[in-house]
């Protein structure tokens, strides 16, 4: 995975996150920079609420379902790597449906699908679930080959626009990876150093 400067990463997410939050959100990380810019922006974040992997009330099917509905049909759900559009009510049916994709891979984590970052929806999205499987916890880097799905499933199976590389990569298509760089970002701004979470970085 390419490397970047924290510091640079951390004004480009921030620059694009005061376009959408309210007046004087971020007012006590304004004129840091590197380490305390991090801590502090930890600081701000970390008190959002938490919901249950699986529950019979609210949890993260439901929370995807709502945020990554599809506009020309709210009964549909936008898979993230592929961008196929499939019924949100389809929540894995047995491998059939569709399934919920951690980013930040939680094997890369150890943080399995407890609240706090197994949960955090910041950083989960609905995935075809053969395409996620092949997304594995392959890093994210130039690809090699377009991996071509064939579950059968959807409309959409074939050409996903994911690159899968020799030395354990996956290229998300373009469409999703300004996507893919803010729940990275998020991850590490959220959880790294965090002693109550079992850490993301190992």
């Amino acid at each position: 995975m390419r490397r970047f400067p924290i510091t640079l990463l951390l004004t480009v997410a921030v620059s694009a996150l005061c376009a959408q939050i309210p007046s004087g959100y971020y007012d006590s990380a304004d004129g840091l920079t590197g380490s305390a810019l991090k801590n502090e922006l930890n600081d701000i974040i970390d008190s959002h609420t938490e919901y249950p992997y699986t529950s019979s009330s609210t949890d993260v099917w439901d929370i995807l379902k709502a945020a990554d509905y599809d506009e020309s049909n709210s009964s549909n759900v936008v898979l993230f790597y592929t961008g196929w559009k499939v019924n949100g009510a389809q929540e894995y049916n047995s491998g059939s449906g569709w399934t919920r994709e951690h980013v930040w891979a939680k094997s890369r984590g150890n943080f399995g699908t407890s609240k706090g970052p197994g949960t955090d929806c910041h950083a989960l999205r609905p995935s075809d679930v053969s395409v996620n499987s092949a997304r594995n916890n392959r890093w994210f880097d130039d690809g090699g080959t377009e991996y071509i799905d064939n579950s059968g499933y959807y409309e959409g199976t074939g050409a996903t626009g994911c690159y899968q590389g020799s030395n354990w990569t996956w290229e998300p298509r373009d469409e999703v990876k300004g996507d893919v760089a803010r729940a990275i970002f998020y991850m590490a701004v959220r959880y790294e150093g965090n002693a109550r979470e079992s850490l993301i970085w190992k």
